[in-house]
Order: C-alpha cells, then structure tokens, then sequence
C-alpha cells in the first residue's frame, strides 16, 4: 500500500511540475507578444472582394510573416518553410516523439483583414490599466462595458483599441502573433514533445476565400483548431452550413406581341414563380433563431445576351436534413414550372462553408477542453450562425476544426479591441494543444 501511494505521489508531484514548467515557457514569451502584435496591425493587409487574389498589401504581409519565419526556424532542419504562390504560408514540422507516432496537429489563422472598413494607417492605443470606464475614440465611437460585458474581467489589464478612425486589425492578427509566438517557443525549445504539427497562415479569409488555394500536401491534419475567434473561452465547435442555389430560366427571344406563334418564351416569370411556391414564409431569415436555419431569395440578375433570369437563393443551416428539404423544395418547383412553363431551367448548387461538426473527430472536445483547462480557461462552447475558415475548408475538403478565441472583440468595426490576456491565454491553449496531442496515438494507416 505504501509503495501505490508514493507511486501515485510521484505521479502527481510529476503532473504538477510539467505542467508549472510549461506554465513558466508559456510566460517567458508573453512580453513579446503585444510589441509583435502591435506591430503587424501597422501593415495594411486588407483584402479585396473585387481582387482577382491577392491586394499588394497582403503581399507585404505575407513577405514579411516569411522573412520572420525565417529568422525563426534559421537552422531548424525539422521545420520546412513553403510559402505557395498564392501566398499560403505553410509551416511543417516534424515529430520529435521516439515511442510513438503521434496524429498530426494542424493549427492555422489568416493574415488579411476585413475590406467592410478602413485597415489602413491604423494607430493603435494601448490602454496599460484599464479601469472600467467607457473608452472613448475619436469620431465619437465609444466602447461601453455594457455592449462588452466581459471589459469587466479584464480590471487593470491592458487593452489595445484603434484611434478611432480604423479598425484595428485584431482579426486576425490577434491569431497570427499566437501562432508566430508558438512556431518561436518551439522552435527554441527543442526538447519539448510534440507530435507532427502543420501550420498555415491564410489570406483573403474575410472575402471567404481562405480555403480556395489551400494545398492539402502541406495542411491536412488529424486535428485541425483556427485561431480567429472572441474573447473568455470561446470555441465555435459547429456552424451554419451555406449554400448559394442558383436557378436560371432560359428564355428565348421573339417580338412579344407575335409569341403565341414565334416560340418567343418569358424568363422571368418562371423564377417569381418558383419564389412563391418553393420560398415557404415560415423559412425566411425573420423566422430563423438558435440551430433554425433560413432559406432566402436573396437577388434576380438578368442576362440581355442570353436572355435568362437568375434567382439567387441563400440557403444556411445547421442540420444536413433541413439543407436537403430546402433543395429538394426548389429542385421539385423548378421541375415543375419548367414543364408547365415550356421553359429550361436548370438549378446549381455552390457550396460557400460547411458545418464543422461533420467533419471534426469526437476527440478535438477533449483535446480543446484539456487544454483550456490547464491554461486556466473555461471553455465556452458556441455554435456559429456564420462561416469561419475551418467552415470553408470543410466545404472545399471535408475535414472540419474548432475556432479558437484569441482576444480580438467587435471585429469589423471602429470599435474593435484587443485583450491581451485572452490573446496571451489563447497561445497558452496552443502550447498545451501541442502536448495534448503528442500524447495521442496515431490511428493505424488504412
């Protein structure tokens, strides 16, 4: 008896002081995490929807996360550098574990920022203390603790906030300086464990195409968490799936006056038909709340040259079913005015993000709760009625990943605002994700 108690003594005293040691590395890279940040949020890296891909100023983002990965990794011959030509800047690094072969870690950001409002020319205000008070910005913005409950945790921490004439940038370079500041303690602490892990940073999340050009040979993990969310703990574990339903009604032209005997054919009242028989008033986005989805009309678009009429359809929900009733709601319409109409119609189906959820192994909530747990974080668990970028590669790859807070509130906004805590204890989540992981077991190769 005697002997299993010491043993189970020797094992916690153990427990305690792996974990007090990694909570002491953790520490020791945070004073250089809001001087980093700062930094990055001065580089203008909006994206542009109108862009064919890249804005020159995401180019300058991404040259410079290179020159810094570089200098990071000089001399690291198990740390492997690609950067695509699309700008997708990979990390690989290889498993030091010699007992097992751990599952691959993937974790990932974007660089980019929102184009919905200016990210140019950012000032940002660090408030080293902050006090409980409304923040007050120029042009008469205000951050008030009641549209921001959690400022309230956050008494004598230090804030970071725009001038007021930009937003900050916190989205995602909250997410970008954690994963910087994980790929740096890694790579100067060769003796910590860690599995396989594959890093990617992004560009032109905020336009929804982080997914678009992403290379799986280098980012396709077993385990997959995107740094990009809020503040307190939050980890958006599923989302709205988004579908765009595309139906177009081919007309053909004529003189109207002569189309009883021309074969002239009408296109636009096939789709405001199909509006009101497959639309239901009760699957509008006025009726959607909590897991509900909605299904919307969203626009007609005309071609002169072609003569057609294009209903654009917006589709989003949580639930696979409800998706495939709101298609098959539209497809059996289409089907039917078509005949009764003389007029072609054809339904496409363009899949922007996809539930996480369907594609995210049952071990991630653990792997994500164990983590946060012993950085002193209780996990929030939320459902997104949006897309994030692990939604996009879900839709464009099928495997799914949790998004992770990392400081950044009131994201595309004058308002925006940066905790640093939360951005500190977010990097802390990623360090003991990589620990968690590479205590895992591989599954066997199929």
């Amino acid at each position: 008896m005697k002997k299993i108690i010491s043993l189970i003594v020797a094992v916690f005293v153990c427990s305690a002081s792996c974990l007090f040691a990694q909570n002491n590395l953790a520490y020791k890279y945070r004073a250089q995490m809001l001087p980093m940040f700062l930094d990055y949020v001065q580089i203008d890296s909006m994206s542009d929807n109108d862009a064919e891909w890249m804005t020159p100023g995401q180019e300058k983002m991404a040259a410079r996360l290179e020159q810094d990965i570089q200098k990071i990794i000089k001399g690291k011959n198990d740390f492997h550098l690609h950067v695509s030509a699309d700008k997708y800047i990979y990390v690989n690094i290889d498993s030091n574990l010699k007992k097992h072969t751990a599952p691959v870690l993937g974790i990932s950001a974007h660089y980019d920022t929102t184009p919905d409002i200016i990210g140019k020319n950012i000032h940002p205000q660090v408030i080293k203390r902050y006090d409980g008070t409304p923040i007050k910005l120029k042009n008469g913005h205000v951050i008030h603790p009641y549209d921001n409950p959690h400022l309230e945790n956050l008494l004598g921490a230090s804030i970071v906030t725009s001038d007021g004439t930009t937003n900050l940038g916190a989205d995602d370079k909250a997410g970008v300086t954690i994963v910087m500041t994980l790929l740096k303690t890694l790579a100067e602490n060769s003796n910590m464990p860690h599995g396989p892990i594959q890093i990617v940073i992004t560009p032109n999340e905020d336009v929804g195409r982080s997914a678009e050009r992403l290379e799986l040979a280098y980012y396709h993990p077993d385990y997959a968490f995107d740094f990009d969310g809020g503040v307190n703990g939050e980890v958006i574990v599923g989302n709205f799936s988004a579908d765009r339903i595309l139906v177009t009604a081919q007309g053909v032209n004529g003189h109207q006056s002569y189309a009883a005997t021309n074969g002239y054919k009408n296109s636009v009242k096939p789709v405001a038909d199909l509006v009101a028989v497959a639309n239901k008033t009760q699957d509008l986005p006025n009726y959607s709340r909590g897991e509900k989805g909605y299904l919307e009309p969203h626009h007609i678009s005309y071609d002169a040259s072609k003569n057609t009429h294009t209903i654009d359809f917006r589709a989003r929900y949580f639930d696979k079913q409800e998706g495939e009733r709101y298609l098959a709601d539209i497809q059996h319409a289409a089907d039917s005015l078509s005949k009764a109409l003389d007029v072609a119609m054809t339904v496409q189906v363009i899949k922007q993000y996809e539930n996480v959820e369907y594609g995210v192994k049952p071990e991630a909530k653990q792997l994500i709760t164990a983590a946060m747990k012993q950085a002193g974080v209780v996990p929030d668990f939320k459902k997104e009625r949006a897309g994030t970028t692990s939604a996009m590669i879900m839709a464009l790859h099928g495997f799914g990943g949790y998004t992770v807070f990392t400081g950044q509130a009131n994201p595309h906004n004058f308002t925006e605002w940066l905790s640093e805590y939360d951005m500190f204890k977010a990097y802390e989540v990623a360090l003991n994700l990589v620990k968690e992981v590479a205590q895992m077991k591989a599954e066997p190769a199929k």
